[in-house]
């Protein structure tokens, strides 16, 4: 079997870390058996990532980043009606989580908590869609009595944790279900005025 190149080392650590977090869990994964994975000597391991919560972290803000990059591209080309940015962006987030299941899972589930003890827990960030709302209120189309930040991040929340839900067993609720329920739960549709 050919060895493998030194500078695929770094993807091929990523992908093994991924998918044992996703399988086995933070806690009953170490450093040795994500190398070995790799097919890579421990030694490689630790010449890119000081231990496994690095590992884990990079692969989370990594998902973050393609999580944020697939909303900002899907936004992009929705128009300016907030109905449709909200639904593009609901069905970007869905779209990536139903295609990216294990790294969803593990940014966004269950390693969120153990991860916390190394280091803070990432999330997306909820400052778009604050901003957003605060536009819609300027505009007196949303609620000014609503907090466009705790809104925000609620919503964040909600989405998040109604896409783990469905991850876990897609026959609950179809596809456009839950995208139809996130654009219903958004505050830019569930706060508006008029």
């Amino acid at each position: 079997m050919p060895r493998p190149r030194i500078e695929d080392a770094e993807d091929r650590l990523l992908a093994a870390g991924l998918n044992l977090f996703a399988r086995r869990g933070t806690e009953r994964v170490n450093t040795n058996t994500i190398a070995k994975r790799a097919r890579l000597a421990i030694g490689t391991f630790y010449a890119h990532f000081p231990d496994k919560h690095a590992l884990l972290r990079e692969i989370q803000m990594r998902t973050i980043g393609a999580l944020r990059n697939a909303r900002v591209e899907a936004t992009r080309g929705a128009g300016t009606n907030p109905e449709e940015q909200v639904r593009a962006s609901a069905v970007a987030a869905v779209a990536f989580a139903e295609s990216h299941a294990e790294a969803y899972r593990v940014t966004f589930g269950r390693e969120r908590a153990g991860a916390a003890a190394h280091g803070p827990v990432v999330s997306e960030s909820s400052r778009p869609t604050a901003d957003g709302l605060r536009r819609l209120q300027a505009a007196g189309r949303l609620d000014p009595d609503l907090d466009p930040d705790l809104a925000a991040r609620a919503y964040l929340a909600m989405e998040v944790g109604t896409i783990l839900w469905w991850l876990d067993d897609p026959v609950r609720a179809g596809r456009e279900g839950v995208v139809d329920t996130l654009v219903r739960l958004h505050p830019a549709q569930a706060a508006r005025v008029g």
